[in-house]
Parts: C-alpha cells; structure tokens; sequence
C-alpha cells in the first residue's frame, strides 16, 4: 500500500496538504464529490470549469474513500472520456490510474463490465469505447485478482457485435495488451479468446499485432507467434467449415479478411490445415463469386505455396489444388472482367506443375486443355497468352506420354501462336511446340503438320523468331520429316539461308 501511495503522490496535485485540509476532504467527502460530480457533468459549465472540477475529482480519488461512489465516478469518465481535449483526457486517464491503485480490482472491475455489456446492448459504440478505455486504464499493475473469465467474455461478446468498427476493435487491442502484461497465472486458458480477437483486429492491417502476439505466445508457454497460430486456429477453421460463413463473403467482409490473417500469420504451421482452406477457398473461387475476391483468394494462396518449408506438403496436395482451385479460376466468364483471376491462376499452376507426376499431368489434362486454351489465345490480354504458353511448355516437357486424342485435340492452339502479334509469346511457344513434337506419335500424319506449319515460321521477318523456330525444329526426333517438309519449303522462302542450314544439319 505504500508503494500505491508513493505512486498516487505522483499524479495528485496535493502532495503538500496538510493533514488538516485532509480531514476536511474526508469528513466532507459525500458533498465535495457530488458537488465536482455535477461541475464536471454539466452541460452549461464552461471547458475550463469542467477541467478545474476533473482536476478536484482526481484530488478526492486520491484522498478519500470513494469506493461507493464509483459507479457514478465511471459514469462520468464514460460521457467525457474519449473528449478531444488533451487535457481532459489527461487527467481521466489519471484518475483512473488513482482508482486502479487504491481501490481493490475485484470492487470496481464488475461494475465497468456490467456498464460495459449494458452500453453493449444498447449499441451505443462512443460510450462503449470510453468504459472499454476506462477499464484498460484501471488494470496498472499484476494482479492475481484481475477477472480474468469474465473480461475475456466481455471481449468476445464485444467482438461478435463490433467486429466490423475500427474504433471499438482499437480499444479492444490497448485492453488486451494491458491483459496480457499485467495478468498472472489464468492467461493461458483464455488464450483461444485472446488471440480470435487479435486476429480480428489484425484483419484491419492498421496496426502491428506481432509484438502483442509474441508476449501472448510467451506467456502461454508457445516457441513463436507461429508456432501460436498453428496450435490456436484449428477450431476456428473449423467454425469457419461447419457454419460455411464463406459462402456469403465479399472481398472486404470481415471474416475473409480474419480468414486472410489466420492463413498469413501461420506460417510453416499451415501445412495442418490444408484441407480446410482448400475447401474454404474452392468456394471462395467459384465463378460466381465477386472478382475482387476470388483474386485476393488466389494471391493468398500464392503467399502459401510459395513457403519454403512446407514444400513437401505442397508438393502432396499440387494436383487437388490444381483441379479444385486454379483450373475453375481460368475459365473465361462473359460480362466478366477476369483477366487478372486468370493470369494469377495460370501462374501459380505454372508454379505447381513443376511438383507433379506425369501420371498427375495426364490425369490433369483433359480438365486443364479446354481453359489453358482459352487463355492462350485471348486476344486482349498478352500477359496471360504469355504466362499460358509457358504453363503449355512446362506440362508438355514434364509429361512425355500424352496420347493421341490430347495431342489431336491441343497441337492446334500452340500453332496460333506462332502468328501472334508479340514476338516474346512466339518465340516461347516454340517450346511447347518443340516439346510436342518429342511425344511418340502412332502416325505421322499429326508431326507432319506441325512441322510444316512450324517452318514457315521460319522465314518469318523477326531474326529471333527465326532462330527460336530453327532450335525448335533441330529437336524434332523425326528427321526425316523434318528435311522433307524443309525441302520442299525452302524454295519458296524470302529468307533461305537458315532453312538450308536445318537441311544440312538434318540430313
């Protein structure tokens, strides 16, 4: 208690009283108080009146017994606390810091939360904040008194109501924190509670909760902040699955943007839960859904196969992932501008098809022909024709069993491409092209045309297009093809030179 005193004296102006005006104060208390009570809520006083009167009530806190007049005290901090006036701010914060040493926590603590859930239920969100500050501001030391249970409770409640407002969720954060720092033994059972409404707050990317969650994960014995989410958020994604919130979500609704947290903040600890966010993005990536959030859907999930020491996992799931989330995501949607859904999708499958079997790429490929077409010949759109036509290289190298119908059906396409309007696509599409033509071909019929039009590609006006079309065609397997189709066609070249040069070399 003398420590208390000695950090009272710090903040109250009548360090020099006498004992004397002391025993005035005290013997007069219940109408001194009432009278500052009235001063400092009355809406005819002037600022500088309303001042004096917070002033004189921090000098009652600290001297006289007050505790039965605390509720009508909270009632007034309430009204004026979130004031834009330093000064009053100032000194409420001061006498709330006067209570939280004098006078018991388990005293005064239930009526701040009962004023609370009473605000809470009214919806009034400015009072609301003021008792939630008021209470933060009255926890100033470690106390094994301190209500654990029923401030956690307060919380969530608050959260359930308020997820969607910034200031509320912001007196929430500094409430939290002071929870955290000051509270003993009981942190680690309400962990769960804690750490759900962090993740709400973290959704407004407008603060920075790492060092928050890092004391939080200390203190309920974890290794890291991931190691914190990887143990906390199974049950919150699995609330997320049962109750199928994600089929109602926009790009800025307050679950996603949680969803988004949770998913970023895990780290490798991600690698647990893959079946659930995979099920929860599906959905989240139906053609139905809003532009704006299947694209932060797919860049999300970018950021997760794109971690490092999870690699294996992603590894194990690239083909479900494939099939499930990037190939709907490619598909073309009239009156729907998806260029950007489609080139993300084109690009992470690019990413993982480099983790898949041929027995997984054949079995891909009558899903993933029809949109990866679609996507390379989309003619307003060369960042995705591009990104396409190296996704068609890369399957086709990795996957050297295609059959007959695939090839038949694909070789078409890749041929376009050769007549399109940038030469960087031209030239990269010469790699698929050289790709297919290394497949095992039953007739030659197919490999015939494809050389054929290939070559004419040949003496096209664009030295590098020819040089990429000349390395294409030395890959042929089938030689013969090759200098058959080259000789009939050099005759008619403007350019014969590198034509003759691929019949010497193959003949």
């Amino acid at each position: 208690m003398e420590k208390n005193q000695s950090l009272i004296n710090k903040v109250s102006p009548f360090a020099s009283i006498s004992e004397g005006q002391k025993y005035i104060i005290t013997k007069n208390l219940p109408q001194l108080i009432q009278i500052v009570l009235k001063d400092a809520a009355e809406f005819q006083s002037t600022q500088i009146q309303k001042l004096k009167a917070l002033q004189q009530l921090k000098m009652i806190c600290c001297i006289g017994d007050i505790g039965e007049y605390l509720t009508q005290v909270f009632k007034l901090l309430a009204k004026i606390y979130m004031n834009d006036d330093k000064y009053y701010l100032n000194e409420c914060r001061q006498i709330c810091y006067v209570i939280g040493l004098k006078v018991q926590i388990d005293y005064y603590l239930p009526t701040l939360i009962n004023q609370a859930r009473f605000e809470l239920q009214a919806q009034q969100s400015k009072t609301l904040c003021n008792l939630i500050n008021i209470i933060s501001e009255t926890i100033v030391h470690e106390n094994d008194n301190l209500d654990l249970q029923s401030l956690v409770h307060l919380i969530g409640d608050i959260e359930s109501v308020y997820s969607d407002c910034w200031e509320v969720m912001e007196c929430i954060y500094y409430l939290e924190n002071r929870i955290i720092s000051q509270s003993q033994q009981e942190l680690p059972i309400y962990v769960r509670q804690l750490f759900q409404a962090l993740l709400t707050i973290r959704s407004f990317n407008k603060l920075d909760c790492e060092p928050l969650l890092h004391s939080l994960s200390t203190k309920c014995g974890y290794t890291s902040v991931t190691d914190l989410h990887a143990n906390e958020i199974s049950l919150i994604l699995e609330q997320i699955v049962n109750q199928e919130h994600f089929k109602t979500w926009k790009h800025n609704t307050r679950e996603f943007l949680k969803f988004k947290a949770i998913v970023t903040g895990c780290g490798d600890g991600i690698s647990k839960y893959m079946q659930q966010i995979i099920q929860i993005m599906k959905y989240s990536l139906g053609g139905d859904q809003e532009v704006e959030l299947r694209l932060e859907v797919l860049l999300l999930l970018d950021k997760v196969v794109q971690i490092e020491s999870i690699k294996d996992s992603i590894r194990m799931y690239a083909a479900v992932m494939i099939s499930q989330l990037l190939i709907q995501s490619m598909v073309w949607k009239a009156n729907k501008p998806t260029v950007k859904v489609r080139k993300a999708a084109v690009i992470i499958t690019l990413y993982l098809s480099e983790m898949l079997s041929q027995e997984e790429i054949l079995e891909l490929f009558p899903a993933l022909a029809a949109p990866l077409k679609s996507c390379m010949t989309d003619d307003w759109a060369p960042d995705l024709r591009f990104a396409s036509s190296k996704l068609a290289t890369s399957l086709i190298k990795k996957c050297q069993i295609l059959n007959y119908e695939i090839i038949r059906d694909f070789y078409p396409s890749l041929l376009e491409r050769l007549d399109d309007s940038q030469n960087q696509i031209r030239i990269e599409i010469t790699f698929a092209i050289a790709a297919i033509m290394q497949q095992k071909y039953d007739s030659t019929t197919i490999l015939e045309y494809i050389v054929k039009a290939t070559l004419i590609h040949l003496d096209d006006s664009s030295e590098e297009v020819q040089r990429a079309v000349f390395e294409c065609l030395l890959r042929c397997p089938e030689k013969g093809v090759v200098l058959k189709e080259a000789e009939l066609a050099v005759k008619n070249f403007k350019y014969p030179r590198l034509c003759q040069e691929l019949i010497k070399l193959v003949s």
